[in-house]
C-alpha cells in the first residue's frame, strides 16, 4: 500500500469504528455486542499497523528529503562574492580565515605512526602542547581533540581507513550483510518487517489474500501483519600497548602493525558474532537462530562426513527468492569430502564440487552453480555448522558511526610504552523471525540452511 491508500484506509477505519460505538450507544443494550467488539478489535489492530506504515513511510521521506538537501548544498556553486564600498569611520575590519590543516583528514601528519610519535613527544600533559592541540581538533569548532585523561583523539583519516579495512576485507562477513548506519547520538534503531512465516493462502505478506469474487458477493478484507526489528549497536574494544621505541625507531612500521591487527580483530570478531553470536551483549548468530533451517543427516551416514544427498536436501532447503545472492561456508576441514562428490550419470559420474582453477577455472569453488567461501568460523568437520548455505542479506546489521579510536601515554609511562585504544559499535540479527512454511509441501524454507551433526 501506498501512504496515501494507508491513509485512506486509516481514515476508513476511524470512521467505522465510531460508528461501531455510535450504534452501541443508540441500542437497548447501550453497550457493544460480541460481533461488535470481534470487528472493534480487528479494527483496533489494522489502525495500528496501517500508523505503523505510515510513520515509515514519514520517515523515508524524511531522509530522502534530507539526502536531496546535502546533494544540494554539496553541487551548489561558490557564490561570488562582490565588492564591497568603502567604508567611512567603520573602525578596523576583521577577516574570518580557515586553517588549510582543516581539510587535511589526517591533520597533518604523514602515517598513522607519525601522529603516535607527536602524541609521545608531547609528554604526560599532551593539552599543554599547543602545536599538537591545534592539529588534532582542527574542524572540530572546539578543543575536543584532548581528554581530561591525556588521551588524545586520532585525527578521522586514521580511524577511517581502520574501519575500511575492518569492512571491505574479502572474508568480512560484516561486508556481505545488509548494513544499516545510525549516527552516533542514537542509542538504538527499531523498523518494521513483514511478518510472513507462511507462504498458503491468508498468511503471505502476514495476511494479504486475493479471492475470486462472484457477482453481487461482498468482498472480504485484509490486511499485512508486521514485526519489529530492534537494533542496540554493543561495544566492541581493542586495547593494546605500544613501546615508544618502535614509535620512535619506525613510526611506519607501528602504523602497519596496528591498523593490519585492529582491522583484523574487529573483522574476525563481527564475524564470529554474526555466525554464531548468542545475542547477549554482541550480535545473535544465524548459526542457531529461530527462523534457520537444520537438515538432518542421512539415515546409517558415517560420522564426519558430507555426502551427496546433503548438499541436494540443503540446497532444496534454501528458499528460492533467496538463491540468488546465497553463499557456501565451510570449514577446511570440508573441503576434502567435498573433493571426491560425484553424481552418477550411467556407468560413470560428474564432480558436483568444482574447486577454484579446476574444472571450471572460476576464482572461487562453486557448489550448485554458488560460490563457496572458507571461513574460520565454520565448525569442524562432523559437527552443526561445518557447513551452511547463507544469504546475509537476510541479515541485518546497524553500526554506530565508525571507528572511535585514542591514543595515550599515561596508563604505561613509567614502562615506556604508549596505549592505543579502539571502540566500535554494532549489533545483528537475521530479518526472519522464523523458517518460512512453503505454499505446497511441508518442508520449511530459510535464507540460512545447516547441516545437523553427524557423529
Amino acid at each position: 500500500m501506498t501512504k496515501p491508500q494507508m491513509q485512506a484506509r486509516l481514515n476508513e477505519v476511524a470512521s467505522r469504528m465510531e460508528s461501531l460505538v455510535s450504534d452501541a450507544e443508540a441500542s437497548a443494550a447501550g453497550v457493544l455486542t460480541a460481533e461488535q467488539v470481534a470487528e472493534y478489535d480487528a479494527l483496533k489492530d489494522e489502525a495500528g499497523h496501517l500508523v505503523a506504515g505510515i510513520e515509515a513511510c514519514n520517515t523515508t521521506e524524511a531522509a530522502r528529503a534530507q539526502a536531496s538537501e546535502l546533494r544540494q548544498k554539496m553541487n551548489q556553486p561558490e557564490q561570488a562574492i562582490a565588492p564591497r564600498a568603502p567604508l567611512t569611520n567603520a573602525g578596523p575590519t576583521f577577516t574570518k580565515q580557515r586553517e588549510c590543516i582543516q581539510d587535511d583528514p589526517k591533520r597533518g601528519f604523514q602515517t598513522f605512526g607519525h601522529f603516535a610519535l607527536a602524541v609521545m613527544d608531547a609528554g604526560p600533559n599532551p593539552a599543554t602542547n599547543r602545536e599538537l592541540v591545534a592539529r588534532v581538533a582542527a574542524g572540530t569548532g572546539m578543543s575536543a581533540g584532548i581528554l581530561n585523561d591525556g588521551g588524545v583523539f586520532v585525527p578521522p583519516a586514521f580511524s577511517t581507513a581502520l574501519w575500511d579495512q575492518a569492512r571491505m576485507a574479502s572474508d568480512s562477513m560484516l561486508g556481505m550483510t545488509t548494513q544499516i548506519p545510525i549516527d552516533s547520538g542514537v542509542e538504538s534503531i527499531e523498523f518494521p518487517t513483514i511478518n510472513e512465516t507462511s507462504r498458503a493462502d491468508g498468511s503471505r505478506w502476514g495476511g494479504i489474500q486475493g479471492r475470486w469474487k462472484a457477482e453481487l458477493t461482498e468482498m472480504s478484507a485484509s490486511q499485512p501483519k508486521f514485526s519489529n526489528v530492534k537494533l542496540s549497536p554493543q561495544e566492541l574494544y581493542v586495547f593494546a600497548y605500544i613501546s615508544d621505541k618502535m614509535l620512535r625507531r619506525a613510526p611506519g612500521a607501528a602504523t602497519a602493525v596496528l591498523e593490519r591487527a585492529a582491522s583484523d580483530e574487529i573483522a574476525f570478531k563481527v564475524g564470529a558474532a554474526i555466525f554464531e553470536g548468542d545475542g547477549n551483549g554482541k550480535p545473535l548468530g544465524f548459526k542457531s537462530a529461530p527462523g534457520t533451517v537444520s537438515v538432518a543427516k542421512e539415515t546409517g551416514q558415517a560420522a564426519s562426513t558430507v555426502v551427496l544427498e546433503n548438499i541436494n536436501k540443503m540446497w532444496s532447503r534454501c528458499h528460492a527468492g533467496w538463491r540468488n545472492g546465497a553463499v557456501w561456508l565451510i570449514n577446511q576441514d570440508v573441503e576434502p569430502a567435498l573433493e571426491s562428490l560425484a553424481a552418477t550419470v550411467g556407468t560413470g559420474g560428474v564432480p558436483v564440487y568444482l574447486p577454484a582453477g579446476g574444472v571450471a577455472d572460476t576464482p572461487n569453488a562453486r557448489l550448485k552453480g554458488r560460490p563457496v567461501i572458507v571461513s574460520e568460523y565454520c565448525s569442524t568437520l562432523g559437527t552443526v555448522g561445518d557447513i551452511c548455505l547463507v544469504n546475509l542479506n537476510a541479515y541485518a546489521t546497524a553500526v554506530r558511526g565508525t571507528v572511535d579510536q585514542q591514543y595515550s601515554m599515561h596508563l604505561k609511562f613509567d614502562y615506556a610504552q604508549t596505549a592505543f585504544r579502539i571502540i566500535f559499535e554494532v549489533d545483528g540479527q537475521p530479518l526472519l523471525k522464523s523458517a518460512i512454511t512453503p505454499f505446497k509441501g511441508n518442508n520449511t524454507l530459510s535464507p540460512f540452511v545447516t547441516l545437523a551433526t553427524r557423529s
